[in-house]
């Protein structure tokens, strides 16, 4: 059956004409059944357990009716007795702009925090948001192909909007969590979490798959006799279902927003579990003392640290007078293992001085070589045992000038 309401209609849809009108009917003939049974309990009205049986058996027939027939998309009234709100349906026509049953109902902003290391799940998945929504619930999981009028709803719609919610959300986390992390950087982060790859991974894991209703040509052994898709248009198909899923869970409840954008959180946590825990280390390593004292500055000098290029800090830590830190490739450009495209470079830092020749401090990889070198001078900082050891050395050295420019002076003003 056709799932518009009576307002979407019109008299030149001749079509739409015949739908209304089988609905019509079909309403008329199950209250008509209805009546008649309820009349053989109207000399015995003691027998409610089989006066309830037959209110069950039809109402469910009698409320479908109803509901396609009428032209209440005000969403004023709930027609569900459990006290679920109503959403609107993403296929209204209206065209009134003053008329609310053609408006989509779009969640409240939430507030998005960056990802740390707690979010990432020890174990298995986070829990999958179900859809509220029987309308929007069964055109997530409907492929175009399994539909048989113009008017059914299918997934591809839900599809669409769904992409638009996960391309926002993903990149409100990655903005908040990786505050140094350049724009081309972060596409290819967002690309790793939205990529039809993650997404079908993500609808075969939930097992949305085996719920989703699909033309036999994506099932395992394709069409009986006939073509089978070729994996790269199932692995979009799945992609596309989970999309829709999203959108159906979040357009579904006045409240999709608020519960969805934890738990894609949580779920893409798992994606990027490695930047995330690198990107964890990487904030208090810059805010340390290296000089081993006790920082009585306050908060203002530990932000005015922590707002360093790793390679700044580096050269304040340990350089000197005759001191050169070098950075320099380290063999040839390898391909994300990722993206397979991409090139991954890798740079070490490299320290001449206090004796030290050519010692290697820390090693860096990235999509490009800045930030390759910052972060081998990440590398360099964390290693605490090797950075107080040429601190020491440091310190030896500027007692040594300073007492060499004192002798100095001495002896000219002896002279």
């Amino acid at each position: 059956m056709s799932k518009r309401s009576f307002s979407e209609f019109t008299s030149k849809d001749a079509t739409s004409i015949s739908q209304i009108l089988e609905h019509a009917d079909g309403l008329l003939k199950a209250t008509k059944a209805l009546r008649n049974e309820l009349e053989a309990f109207r000399e015995t009205p003691e027998l409610n357990d089989e006066i309830a049986s037959v209110l069950k058996r039809h109402n469910k027939k009698i409320l479908l009716a109803a509901e396609f027939l009428s032209d209440d998309q005000t969403g004023g009234s709930d027609r569900n007795e459990s006290g679920s709100r109503k959403i609107q349906k993403l296929n209204s026509n209206s065209k009134n702009d003053g008329d609310k049953s053609g408006a989509l109902l779009i969640p409240p902003p939430v507030s998005l925090t960056r990802w740390t290391p707690d979010d990432i799940p020890s174990s298995g998945l986070p829990p999958l948001p179900p859809v509220l929504n029987p309308v929007l619930k069964q055109a997530a999981l409907t492929h175009s192909g399994m539909t048989t009028k113009p008017t059914d709803m299918s997934y591809e719609r839900l599809e669409w909007i769904g992409d638009a919610y996960l391309y926002l959300l993903s990149t409100s986390f990655i903005y908040q969590t990786f505050t140094n992390l350049g724009a081309g950087r972060c596409s290819q982060l967002r690309e790793r979490l939205i990529k039809n790859e993650t997404l079908s991974d993500y609808t075969v894991q939930y097992g949305i798959n085996k719920r989703t209703r699909f033309p036999a040509e994506f099932d395992l052994h394709g069409r009986i006799g006939g073509s089978q898709a070729s994996q790269n248009a199932k692995k979009k198909v799945l992609g596309d279902v989970f999309e829709a899923y999203v959108a159906a869970a979040i357009l579904g409840d006045p409240e999709g927003l608020a519960r969805v954008s934890p738990w894609l959180k949580s779920l893409w946590s798992k994606t990027l579990a490695h930047e995330i825990r690198e990107e964890s280390k990487a904030r208090p390593s810059l805010i340390k003392d290296y000089s081993g004292k006790d920082d009585s500055s306050g908060d203002n000098q530990k932000s005015a640290k922590q707002d360093l290029n790793p390679k700044v800090l580096l050269s304040q830590v340990i350089g000197a007078k005759g001191v050169k830190i070098s950075y320099n490739d380290v063999g040839e450009p390898k391909k994300d293992k990722h993206t397979g495209k991409l090139p991954w470079y890798t740079v070490g830092v490299f320290f001449d001085g206090f004796g030290e020749r050519n010692l290697q401090l820390g090693l860096g990889s990235a999509f490009s070589k800045k930030e390759a070198g910052a972060n081998a001078a990440r590398t360099a900082l964390e290693n605490k045992t090797l950075i107080k050891r040429l601190q020491k050395k440091k310190e030896e050295s500027l007692k040594s000038a300073q007492l060499a420019e004192s002798a100095q002076q001495e002896y000219d003003n002896w002279s």
